[in-house]
């Protein structure tokens, strides 16, 4: 478990302000291993553990830490969800349950990327694979 001055360091370092709440956050995800979060399932399991928030915050926090570098955005289909393996890697997307899970091991290679627009820089190529389980 990571002590509060841990957590406030590695807020400190994102550029963000160790607030009670945002250390609280932090706090959770980094308890709960890697994962990947929507912003409605993480404001019931913060519920839970008795850390009462609005959704709006929860929703706000985690863009914060993504825009910081500390969580990673992925987006699939209308959904978004934050990883908290922030290591380059893709994500394999269930179309049934909606499950997102991180691609083990060796990571898929995009080759052929058409060149950025003018005035513009490649900074990432995020892959999601639609999968389907067998019954």
């Amino acid at each position: 478990m990571l002590r509060s001055s841990e957590d406030a360091e590695t807020l400190g370092g994102a550029g963000i302000r160790p607030t009670r709440q945002r250390m609280a956050v932090m706090r959770a995800i980094r308890e709960g291993g890697h994962r990947h979060l929507t912003p409605e399932s993480f404001h019931r399991e913060l519920g839970d553990a008795g850390l009462k928030l609005s959704l709006a915050t929860v929703y706000n926090t985690l863009n914060h830490f993504a825009g910081a570098g500390l969580l990673k955005r992925v987006g699939a289909g209308d959904r978004t969800f934050y990883c908290t393996n922030t290591e380059p890697h893709h994500h394999f997307l269930d179309e049934v349950s909606g499950r997102i899970e991180d691609i083990p091991g060796l990571q898929p290679e995009v080759i052929g990327l058409p060149p950025a627009p003018e005035g513009a820089t490649i900074t990432a190529v995020d892959v999601i694979i639609r999968v389907r389980r067998d019954r």
